[in-house]
């Protein structure tokens, strides 16, 4: 999508990234708006079908190139896109249709594009979604390249601590690119140490969040009550009502990936939460006793609560130990539940 080509009649935009999505989505817009082209007219494929996308983009344009964007096109099934993939075989010259989603297009539709216009991805291939290894695999590799790419180096198991530091974040790759370029820059040509790695990327709260909830469903009682010691008092110390937040974020998801037949794209869907933490709700729902989700939301609810206004927050020498102390009795019923008990 270079200034110095000529625009091409399709672009399918997607990926886990969103960040870079929308990058390139922005991009695309101002380069329309650049060369004189109209404003887009946009479309969401769940409202609308692709006769109607197609009916836009065989529109006349009197002012310029036409873009159309369609938000969500992965959404489509196969069968959908009939319309469009036959549009492709001969696209109208003044129309940019630019398609924009999480998820590859289906073949026939990939190679309609890959023939007219440009795939662009961004973030791991979409044959690794559901695949934790392969997945956890690439986001180290992209790390090590770009620190390569700036003239150092980084070994797999420091590259695998940047990704693990990054929490949520960990799965955008523009913010790992953003840490390997720090490292890089600090350690000039020297390889990155696990004191650069510890000094320079700053833990995210989700990042332990995440561990935590794997010791819950582990029902590992001393390790988590190790980690909320340290959350707590530690060189990371966290608020408990932000713990009890993305708790309670996932937790609801475990409770949609418990219902009868209820898969990864059933919770993106019904809760917004999208990539890894899906997934690793799927894992969880898969681990703990049947209905354990659903009370383990109730008991967060009540959790959240006692946070706010119990007695037993004025407990300790400050309000911070009470809620500790909350927390912990809290988790210990969590972890009691995904039990069984």
């Amino acid at each position: 999508m270079s200034g110095k080509e000529p625009l091409k009649p399709v672009y399918w935009i997607h990926g886990e990234d969103r960040a870079k999505v929308d990058t390139a989505v922005q991009r695309l817009l101002a380069r329309v708006e650049q060369e004189g082209g109209m404003p887009a007219e946009r479309f969401e494929a769940t409202d609308v079908p692709a006769t109607e996308v197609r009916a836009a983009c065989e529109a006349l344009s009197f002012g310029g190139t036409r873009l159309v964007l369609v938000r969500r096109a992965d959404q489509w099934k196969a069968a959908d896109v009939e319309p469009l993939i036959e549009y492709l075989d001969d696209p109208l010259p003044t129309t940019c249709l630019a398609l924009v989603g999480e998820g590859a297009p289906t073949p026939r539709m990939l190679k309609a594009v890959e023939a007219a216009g440009q795939l662009l991805a961004y973030g791991p291939p979409p044959e690794k979604r559901g695949n934790e290894k392969a997945r956890a695999k690439w986001f180290r590799e992209f790390v090590q390249g770009e620190v390569k790419k700036r003239g150092s180096s980084i070994s797999a198991a420091l590259a695998d601590e940047v990704v693990r530091r990054a929490g949520r974040a960990g799965s955008d790759s523009g913010h790992l690119a953003n840490e390997a370029a720090k490292l890089a820059l600090a350690v000039g040509d020297a390889p990155v140490t696990k004191d650069d790695v510890e000094s320079l990327v700053v833990v995210d709260p989700e990042a332990k969040a995440y561990l935590l909830g794997d010791l819950i469903v582990a029902g590992d009682s001393r390790a988590a009550q190790d980690l909320l010691a340290d959350l707590g008092a530690g060189s990371d110390t966290t608020d408990p009502i932000v713990i009890h937040r993305l708790l309670a974020r996932h937790f609801r998801a475990v409770a949609v990936a418990q219902a009868p037949g209820a898969g990864q794209d059933d919770v993106e869907r019904m809760t917004g939460i999208k990539g890894y933490p899906a997934q690793k709700a799927v894992e969880h729902a898969r681990t703990i006793a049947p209905g354990a989700g659903e009370w383990c939301v109730a008991r967060l609810a009540d959790l959240e609560l006692d946070l706010r206004v119990s007695s037993l927050t004025d407990l300790g020498t400050s309000r911070g130990d009470g809620e500790r102390m909350v927390l912990e009795l809290g988790v210990r019923d969590l972890i009691g539940a995904c039990r069984g008990r």
